[in-house]
């Protein structure tokens, strides 16, 4: 009996997959697998599947970590990649003074829906199921004290100026201090497309169960894209307020401004998140949220859970795009995703 193409495809990647998994077990490397199996269905009529193998090594201060991928969509041959998310070493000058060279994923700052003082991984933090974070090329220093943190890095070296911000080279500082329970960001990039990127962040912790936070980001003028479109000088802004019960219930709700949002996403510049969560500490966090974008009345519907065992962990999700007729959101070509996720811990 013939095996069907997809099929075989399927059992040529799980082999060489597999052989990938007993070749990192060897030596006297610390090694983590896992399985991760990731479908999903937009307007219940188009249907796409993510499988990835993702490996981690560390030995010492190497670390690296990788993923083996195969993507299907509906109706077409499956493709496979590879992607080095991280590769890099950290190494110590002194005891609280450190270094690191590679490619390393480095978010800054503080928020959940939006994270301006994030200047170098500009992390989509409105993702659907987003895997893990891929790194950026970079030569960077770190001290640490008690009380304080100053980090700077020299990110994609040798590159010439990027077509986005993502992909523009550029030297970066951040600095972060404790104080009285209080958390301080400050952030500075320096780079050919902006220029100077400059901001502030803040987190309080008001008793037991609230906490406040904000942050804000001054972008210069930016380089003309190949499109002739330019990024405009602007500024990127975020206030929230969490509250945290002791029953595992919480309360997240953030407004921000993001100047870029027009060109990079073709959303409006200002948003409203509101978000419901549950923890039962346990492993099992089911989660709703809603975000609005009030100039033209677009509404995305977000909900969800996952359940996180010893080996296994399990996610499922909703989305719903819409809104006015006329808004962003509402003119969005696919209007609901769902996505499931089984990630198994191989070792």
């Amino acid at each position: 009996m013939a095996v069907p193409s997809k099929a075989r495809d399927r059992a040529k990647l799980y082999t060489f997959l597999l052989l990938g998994l007993v070749s990192t077990a060897a030596g006297a490397l610390e090694t983590h697998g896992a399985i991760v199996v990731a479908p999903q269905a937009a307007d219940s009529s188009q249907h796409s599947s993510r499988n990835d193998i993702e490996l981690r090594a560390q030995e010492g201060g190497f670390n690296a970590q990788g993923i083996l991928r195969q993507e299907v969509a509906d109706g077409q041959r499956p493709e496979y990649h590879g992607i080095a998310n991280q590769f890099y070493y950290d190494g110590q000058i002194t005891p609280g003074l450190g270094w690191t060279v590679g490619k390393k994923a480095m978010p800054w700052g503080v928020g959940f829906g939006f994270k301006p003082l994030d200047v170098i991984q500009r992390e989509d933090r409105r993702g659907i199921n987003p895997p893990p974070l891929v790194g950026v090329p970079l030569v960077a220093v770190e001290r640490l004290t008690d009380t304080d943190a100053w980090t700077i890095a020299w990110t994609r070296p040798g590159e010439n100026a990027g077509e986005t911000d993502s992909r523009d080279p550029g030297l970066a500082l951040h600095w972060y201090r404790l104080v009285d329970g209080d958390d301080l960001h400050g952030v500075l990039r320096l780079s050919e497309r902006r220029r100077l990127e400059a901001g502030f962040g803040a987190t309080r912790v008001i008793g037991e169960e609230w906490s406040v936070y904000g942050a804000a980001l001054y972008q210069g003028r930016g380089l003309a894209r190949r499109d002739g479109s330019l990024d405009g000088e602007g500024a990127k802004a975020l206030v929230g307020l969490q509250w945290t019960g002791e029953s595992g219930f919480s309360v997240l709700t953030e407004a921000w401004h993001d100047a870029d949002a027009p060109l990079a996403t073709r959303t409006p510049r200002e948003n409203l998140l509101l978000r419901l969560a549950y923890d039962d500490r346990d492993g099992f966090k089911p989660y709703l949220e809603v975000l609005i974008t009030p100039s033209d009345g677009g509404r995305v519907y977000t909900g969800g859970a996952s359940w996180q065992g010893n080996r296994n962990r399990y996610t499922l999700g909703l989305r719903q795009i819409g809104g006015r007729a006329d808004s962003a959101y509402g003119q969005a070509p696919i209007k609901r995703v769902i996505w499931a996720e089984w990630r198994l811990a191989l070792f």
